[in-house]
């Protein structure tokens, strides 16, 4: 929640979207706690709340919560039964009114914004794309610093994401480029081959070629990462692995060259199996429409790599602390407050990359490391240290500052990152890196932001595991122990499977799922979920996958992640968001629902009635 907190203090965003999911049992659309009491109350925000695209549970509860804007428009969704309840009193027009005057609100100040000139300068623009990409790269690996390229090295690339560059998620983050850079448009006299498909498959003729390029160049450099069919919208991964073509292409590319180099091109975090064979690794994550002159800029050292791990990077998916139970149907955050790093670092797991990880062509140092206390009653404290470029290139470090909380309270992460920092230094230049710290950042939530008592470590360092300089001292606080329950469980030290039974005994309840069972259905359901138990459902799946069809040139294909997105955001939405998103009338899919209980002439009484 912290992160968001900050981005609406902070930045006082315009709009604010609530999620699909529930948060302790209750819609995100239905919780005024969520909505009201926290956005608008505590954090001061004065926006207007969207839903996201056909997340509207109840449209009552959602007035009464704070909801503002139903998505997508034009669905008459629930119209009739508001219109009753704020007839009989249920709900105020004061509530509905209130909405309204957010949206009109909303209406007029974007008016206003088109009516005002605009000077758009496009090449401004990707040249600020361009930053963007440089700025945020990672470098995972450059053994014998073989990055940065000199201008006479004979190179060669490898890998049809070189031509055609993965510079965007799939679905509904598609945009238009103004304009689409790749590295063989940067690069056009330097050989080039494909070594695979751009779905990720490769076949003998392409490795052929690619072992042949790579023979012949000093330094082969292979583009790979992962393809619009592994990660889109609407779909999640099955697990962390590359393409398998894409796999084959590095192994086989560094099997006849040792000095090959790796660029890599994903959304989210990967297997990389191959990595003590390669010597370099670049990771670009999604860079963008300029992605292709960042790449060759940071390959020959017109840009050095800055950016950190914004997650870490497991040896293997099954080391996720989450592998063994993530469910597809409703999410068990059985981890609790051991989340990414926190998780990996308690439970001292050997990792691939730890958060915060990133090197640099050049070498940072870190020395005089001082706490000075602006104000000890409300823990608010100056951290200052001097960060000396000692290498040979100007270049960039992202400072991280970690606390450690009193080994003797109650269950934590080791070190959890409280600050950071970007300093800009040329070679041999030394700056002073600032960074603040308040009450929150010693704080637990435990009904309240609550400080406990003891002796906590102000630490410095470039990710969370590579701590440079470090200092402790004690703070007063509330005297927190860990309960008795929790003594000699996985919450405190997570070393081994978490059960559903240790996650119970830590919720202090049972969690049972209830099944799908025919004559239980509810508008909840969807039809992908009742097609396997209803035969009007699955008459109702083909009749949506027909439809959805017609936009792909009547093809059904599930390899196609475009088509497998419209077909998650339609047959495996709840029969609710579909009467939103579709604008179906209700009593359609409501007696749809009663024919795949089992209750055919009901539902058809029904329909024919309504």
């Amino acid at each position: 929640m912290s992160a968001f907190e900050i981005a609406v203090k902070e930045g006082q965003p315009a709009t604010v979207m609530s999620a699909y999911n529930k948060i302790n049992g209750t819609h995100c659309s239905d919780n005024k706690e969520l909505l009201t009491d926290i956005l608008r109350d505590e954090w001061g925000f004065k926006g207007l709340v969207v839903t996201d695209w056909g997340g509207m549970n109840n449209r009552i509860k959602g007035f009464r919560a704070g909801c503002n804007l139903v998505m997508p428009g034009g669905a008459a969704y629930m119209e009739k039964e508001t219109l009753k309840a704020v007839k009989v009193g249920e709900i105020s027009e004061a509530l509905i009114d209130a909405s309204a005057e957010r949206v009109l609100a909303m209406i007029i100040n974007a008016n206003g914004v088109l009516e005002e000139e605009h000077s758009y300068d496009v090449n401004e623009h990707h040249s600020l794309a361009r930053i963007a990409a440089e700025q945020s790269a990672v470098l995972l690996k450059n053994e014998h610093e073989i990055l940065p390229l000199r201008t006479d090295d004979k190179i060669g690339i490898i890998g049809a994401m070189a031509k055609e560059i993965r510079y965007q998620g799939a679905g509904s983050s598609h945009i238009n480029p103004t304009r689409l850079v790749n590295v063989t448009d940067v690069l056009p006299t330097v050989p080039f081959k494909a070594g695979c498909n751009r779905e990720g498959d490769a076949t003998e003729e392409q490795l052929d070629q690619a072992i042949e390029l790579a023979k012949q160049v000093e330094i082969p450099i292979v583009f790979a990462g992962l393809t619009d069919r592994y990660e889109s919208e609407g779909f999640d991964r099955e697990n962390m692995k590359m393409p398998e073509g894409h796999n084959r292409m590095i192994n086989a590319v560094a099997e006849v060259n040792p000095n090959t180099v790796v660029v890599l091109m994903n959304g989210s975090v990967i297997e990389v199996p191959w990595i003590n064979k390669v010597k370099a690794v670049l990771y670009m994550a999604l860079p963008g429409q300029a992605g292709g002159e960042a790449i060759v800029n940071l390959l020959y050292g017109k840009a050095v790599p800055s950016g950190k791990l914004a997650e870490t990077w497991p040896i293997a998916y099954e080391d996720c602390v989450s592998s063994s139970y993530y469910n597809k149907k409703d999410a068990h955050y059985r981890e609790g407050i051991y989340v990414g790093y926190r998780y990996y670092d308690k439970a001292e797991l050997d990792v691939r990359f730890p958060f915060g990880y990133g090197l640099s062509y050049t070498n940072f140092q870190y020395s005089n490391l001082e706490v000075e206390v602006i104000s000890e009653k409300d823990n608010q404290y100056k951290v200052t240290l001097d960060v000396t470029n000692t290498g040979r290139y100007e270049g960039a470090e992202i400072v991280q500052l970690y606390v450690a909380p009193p080994e003797d309270a109650v269950y934590r992460p080791v070190r959890e990152l409280k600050g950071f920092t970007k300093l800009f230094l040329k070679p041999g230049e030394t700056k002073q890196a600032l960074i603040h710290l308040d009450k929150r950042s010693f704080s637990i939530w435990h009904r309240d932001w609550k400080v406990a008592k003891g002796t906590y470590q102000i630490q410095l360092g470039r990710n969370s595991r590579d701590i440079l300089l470090e200092t402790e001292f004690p703070l007063e606080g509330e005297e927190m122990r860990l309960p008795v329950e929790y003594q000699n469980s996985w919450y405190e030290k997570p070393t081994r499977i978490l059960t559903h039974q240790e996650w119970e005994k830590f919720l202090g309840r049972l969690v049972i799922e209830k099944p799908l069972k025919k004559g239980e259905f509810t508008m909840a359901n969807t039809v992908n979920e009742m097609k396997d138990y209803s035969l009007i459902m699955k008459i109702m799946y083909k009749a949506v996958e027909k439809t959805v069809a017609k936009g792909f040139e009547g093809k059904v294909d599930y390899n196609d992640p475009a088509f497998r997105m419209v077909m998650a955001s339609s047959a495996d939405s709840s029969l609710t968001a579909m009467k939103i998103s579709g604008a179906m009338r209700n009593y359609v899919l409501e007696g749809l629902l009663e024919m795949a209980n089992g209750h055919y002439l009901k539902g058809i009484k029904y329909m024919i009635k309504r």
